[in-house]
Formats: C-alpha cells, sequence, structure tokens
C-alpha cells in the first residue's frame, strides 16, 4: 500500500470516529453547531476521497425547482465533500414542528399578551374573574415554547407571579379559551 492509500484510510477512519462521537456525544444546540458538524463531515469525506481515489472525477448537474440547473464538477475528493454538503439533511432548530413558539416584547400588558398569543393560535380569548389591575400586570419580555397554545397560556402565570392562580379551558372542536381565576 502507498503512504497516500494509507493517508486516505486514516481520513476515512477519522471521518467515521468524528461521526461516531458526534452522533452519540455531541448536542446540536444551535444552527451553528449543526452547519460546523455538516462542513466537517464534508471535508473529512472530501479528504479521504481525495487521497483514496487520486484523480478520478466527477460531475453533478442539478436542476432546481425554478429551472435553474447547477453543475459541479471536480476529483473525487472535491465530488465527495461536495455531495456530502449538498445531501446534508437540513435542520430546522429554530421552529420544531411539534411546539408552540411566541415571543412577548417588553412593555406587554397580561390582557396584550393572552390576546396575542390566542390570536397566534388562531383563536379567541375569554378572561374571566381578572381585576382590571391584573389585567394590566407587564409581562416580562421574553420567548415561550410550549407544546401548545394552552400550555404557552399557563406559563404566563410563572412569568408574572403577581398573575393569581387561573385554569384554562379550551373547548372542544372550538377555538375559544377561557381563562378563569380559580
Amino acid at each position: 500500500m502507498t503512504p497516500q492509500l494509507w493517508i486516505g484510510f486514516a481520513f476515512l477512519a477519522l471521518l467515521v470516529l468524528f461521526l461516531i462521537i458526534a452522533y452519540f456525544k455531541g448536542e446540536a444546540n444551535s444552527q451553528s453547531q449543526y452547519t460546523t458538524l455538516r462542513f466537517l463531515t464534508a471535508l473529512c469525506a472530501g479528504f479521504a476521497g481525495g487521497f483514496l481515489t487520486g484523480d478520478a472525477l466527477f460531475k453533478m448537474d442539478q436542476t432546481m425547482a425554478s429551472g435553474l440547473t447547477i453543475g459541479i464538477s471536480g476529483t473525487a475528493g472535491c465530488a465527495l465533500f461536495f455531495a456530502i454538503w449538498f445531501s446534508y439533511p437540513k435542520l430546522n432548530l429554530l421552529h420544531p414542528p411539534d411546539t408552540f413558539g411566541f415571543s412577548i416584547p417588553s412593555g406587554w400588558t397580561f390582557k396584550d399578551t393572552v390576546d396575542r398569543l390566542v390570536f397566534a393560535a388562531n383563536g379567541i380569548a375569554q378572561l374571566d374573574g381578572f381585576t382590571n389591575d391584573q389585567l394590566q400586570l407587564i409581562m416580562p419580555s421574553g420567548s415561550l415554547r410550549e407544546k401548545t397554545a394552552a400550555l404557552a397560556l399557563d406559563r404566563l402565570r410563572v412569568l408574572q407571579p403577581e398573575l393569581p392562580n387561573y385554569q384554562i379551558i379550551q373547548t372542544a372542536g372550538s377555538n375559544l379559551y377561557l381563562i378563569k381565576v380559580i
């Protein structure tokens, strides 16, 4: 075996080891971490392919939805880099599909927050038993991420401790959220 082949096997082993460690130990908590993982995976694959095959050529043409055709050609190392880079699955950490996200800007009152949160969930809010002072309590700014809008409404009580205990009743089959002081 030639030294070039040994180097190629070393990069291939590094790629497999890196992916095993990244899969079992690492946590992609942000989009930038995921993008870095994607780049390093493609880079290791490109080096391994380049050292193992040398001068083999590759050509790929991809037609986009708009009709634009993109073509990439190069040696096997370059081809493997781009093949991994373009075929790596997309990750959307900002809006997971099974969660309800909502941001509270500074200065919003409890009533404003409830109205806009329920509006974002395509619903209607009915507040029952709250005093005017309680409805005008200023909510701290921040973000909510819960499984449902009802859980996000319940979480408001934690964000503003001056609120009384309340329950959220969502009528089955309708978008009415009854928020009632207990």
